[in-house]
C-alpha cells in the first residue's frame, strides 16, 4: 500500500534577514533523504536518535559503576551515538562493547542495502537489551584494542550492522605491539602511540621492487633514483622519508585506477566511491595478485602495464607539486594544519591564532595517526592510582587565549613525541572572578 509523504516546513532564522523556509518530506519511518535515488523511488532515513526511548541520561550512571559487568550493563541503551567502549576495573577485568542504542532488526538478512518496509516484514522492533549487545569480556590474552576497526563477526556483526570500519592495519599494528611483551608501563604504552612504522605499505613496496620496477622499465624511464628511495626510505612515515611518499602515492593511484569503472557508475547515480562501506584495499590487492586479464579496468593492456603507469603518473604528480624527487618528502606532503575557527574569517590574524604548519611523522594506517588536519588530539597513558606516573600530551596548549604563554605551551612536545606529566604542576597564575 502506498503511503503519502508529509511535508513539513521549518523556518530557519537568519540574523538581520528574513527567515528561510526549509521543506522536509517526512514518512512514518523518517525524513526523506536528499540523495539521488532511482527513478520513482526515494530513500527515508531510519535513525535511533529519532526515537524518544533513545534519549536518556543513563551515561551519567557510569560514574558510579564499580565493575566491568556494571559498566557493560549501563552501556547498552545509553542515550548517545553508538561508540566503542573499553573498560577496566580494580580487579583487572577488561571488556569491550558498544555504548549506545542498537536497534533490533527484523525480517531482513542484509541491512547494508536499502530495504522496502511497506509491508512490515522488514523493520526495527525495539532495541537490543544488555544481554544481546555484542561484547568481548576478559579475552584470554588479556589485551583489547579498537582503533576504529571491526571488533566482531558472525551473528554479533549482523546485530551491529556495518556503518563503515577502518581498514584494520592500525589495529593490527597495535595488537601486535600489545602482544609483544607481557607487561607495560606508561613509557612503553606511550611508545606504541608514537609508532609510525608503515607496515601496511610494505607489501606495496615489495610489489614495486619485485614486480613493477623491472630493470628495463627503470632504465627506459629514468627511475633509478625512484627505485633507490623506495628501497631505502619507505619503512616509516617520517618527515624526511621520500620513499614512503612514493609508495603511498603509487598505492593511491593504483586504487584509483582499479576502481575507476565502479566510481564512474556510482557518480552517475549521485554517489561516490567513499560512500561504500567496503574497504578498497582488500579487493584491489586480490585483483592485483590474481592479475586476470578479464578483470583489467579500462584500456589497460596488462596488469603489469597498469601498475607501471601508476608509477609514472604518481611520480609525475609529485614532481609537478614539489619540483624534484628529493623535495618530495612525507613531511612536505603532510604538515600539521591546526587552524583557529576565527582565522578563516580574519586572515590577518591567522599567524597569531593558528599553529605553524610543521612537517610531522605519522599517517592514517598506523598508531601515530597524523594526516593534514586529522590526527591524535591527545596522547594519554594513565593507570588509576598511579596518576603521578601518567602521561598527557595535547597539541597547542592548555589556554585558549592567544596572548597566554600557555596557548602553545604543549605544542612542541606534541610535535616531538615527548611525554608530559598527566598531573598539573604548581599554579603559576590565578584568575579571580569578582561580581
Amino acid at each position: 500500500m502506498e503511503r503519502p509523504f508529509t511535508r513539513v516546513v521549518e523556518a530557519i532564522a537568519v540574523a538581520g534577514q528574513p527567515a528561510v523556509d526549509f521543506e522536509v518530506r517526512e514518512t512514518e519511518w523518517g525524513p526523506v533523504m536528499p540523495e539521488k535515488a532511482p527513478a520513482g523511488q526515494a530513500f527515508a532515513l531510519r535513525w535511533v536518535a529519532h526515537d524518544a526511548t533513545a534519549m536518556n541520561m543513563r551515561l551519567m550512571q557510569m560514574e558510579s559503576a564499580d565493575s566491568v559487568d556494571a559498566a557493560v550493563q549501563l552501556a547498552a541503551g545509553a542515550g548517545m551515538p553508538a561508540q566503542n567502549l573499553i573498560v577496566a576495573d580494580a580487579k583487572g577485568r577488561i571488556a569491550w562493547t558498544v555504548m549506545g542504542v542498537i536497534p533490533r532488526r527484523m525480517g531482513v538478512d542484509d541491512m547494508a542495502v536499502p530495504q522496502d518496509w511497506r509491508d512490515g516484514r522488514a523493520r526495527w522492533q525495539g532495541q537490543l537489551d544488555a544481554s544481546e549487545q555484542p561484547r568481548v569480556v576478559d579475552p584470554a590474552d588479556g589485551r583489547l584494542w579498537t582503533a576504529n576497526a571491526r571488533m566482531v563477526g558472525g551473528a554479533a556483526l549482523q546485530r551491529l550492522g556495518n556503518g563503515g570500519y577502518d581498514l584494520g592495519a592500525r589495529a593490527q599494528q597495535i595488537r601486535d605491539s600489545l602482544r609483544a611483551q607481557p607487561r607495560f608501563d606508561e613509557t612503553s604504552l606511550h611508545a606504541i602511540q608514537l609508532d609510525d612504522r608503515a607496515l601496511l605499505m610494505q607489501r606495496w613496496r615489495e610489489l614495486l621492487l619485485q614486480r613493477v620496477l623491472t630493470p628495463a622499465f627503470v632504465a627506459a624511464n629514468g627511475l633509478a633514483d625512484y627505485r633507490r628511495e623506495v628501497d631505502t626510505s619507505a619503512a616509516a612515515a617520517r618527515p624526511d622519508a621520500v620513499g614512503y611518499l612514493l609508495v603511498r602515492a603509487f598505492r593511491e593511484r593504483t586504487l584509483k585506477t582499479v576502481f575507476a569503472p565502479l566510481a564512474g557508475r556510482l557518480e552517475a547515480q549521485g554517489s561516490r566511491l567513499r560512500d561504500l562501506t567496503m574497504v578498497p584495499e582488500t579487493p584491489a590487492w586480490a585483483l592485483i595478485q590474481a592479475s586476470r586479464p578479464d578483470t583489467l579496468p579500462g584500456s589497460a593492456k596488462s596488469w603489469d602495464a597498469l601498475l607501471q603507469q601508476a608509477v609514472l603518473d604518481s611520480r609525475a604528480e609529485l614532481l609537478k607539486k614539489f619540483g624534484s624527487l628529493p623535495a618530495a618528502t612525507w613531511g612536505a606532503e603532510n604538515p600539521t594544519l591546526m587552524k583557529h575557527p576565527l582565522s578563516a574569517a580574519l586572515p590577518v590574524l591567522a599567524s597569531w591564532l593558528d599553529m605553524p604548519a610543521t612537517p610531522m611523522a605519522g599517517d592514517s594506517h598506523m598508531p601515530r595517526v597524523q594526516n593534514h588536519g586529522h590526527g591524535q588530539s591527545e596522547r594519554m597513558v594513565v593507570s588509576p592510582g598511579h596518576e603521578e606516573r601518567g602521561i598527557l600530551v595535547i597539541p597547542g596548549g592548555q589556554s585558549g587565549h592567544p596572548m597566554s604563554p600557555f596557548y602553545r605551551g604543549d605544542h612542541a612536545a606534541w610535535l616531538a613525541g615527548e611525554p608530559l606529566p598527566f598531573l598539573p604542576g604548581e599554579a603559576q597564575h590565578r584568575l579571580v572572578l569578582r561580581p
